[in-house]
């Protein structure tokens, strides 16, 4: 099977890392369009927080700082990819993006930050695999 557009959502965990560079082997090998997603949280995530837009501010400021260290991984591997940063809840918008794009493949970490998102949101890596639209590779950490 030949990939034609793989999404690989990152939230700067290592794990996320590492299915970065797995995803960006493929695309080499598949000769693929990637993109590579950042996602701000929001709703419940911010329950007892009082700046919500300073918050929101500083979540993009994290997300550009990171796809562009994903843009540096993808330039030593001689990969051009697309950046994309999105807004709401990560499962939805990984699953959301993946649908608008096209994607045929979504090459994720198996987690994400740690304990304290699980508990807030939920496995957004068992959400996406329960919820994508095409085939889903889990690299663990």
């Amino acid at each position: 099977m030949t990939y034609r557009h793989i999404l690989i959502p990152i939230d700067g965990s290592a794990t996320s890392f590492k299915a970065l560079e797995e995803g960006l082997k493929l695309s080499k090998l598949h000769k693929s369009f990637t993109t590579v997603l950042f996602v701000v949280p929001t709703g419940i995530e911010y329950v007892g927080i009082y700046n919500h837009q300073l918050i929101k501010r500083a979540l993009r400021r994290e997300g550009e700082k990171l796809l562009k260290e994903a843009q540096k991984i993808a330039d030593q591997m001689n990969i051009f990819v697309y950046q994309r940063i999105a807004e709401g809840k990560p499962y939805e918008e990984i699953i959301n993006t993946a649908k608008r794009l096209g994607c045929d493949l979504i090459v994720i970490g198996s987690r994400g930050r740690g304990i304290i998102d699980k508990f807030f949101l939920g496995s957004c890596t068992e959400r996406v695999l329960a919820e994508a639209p095409c085939p889903v590779l889990v690299v663990k950490d």
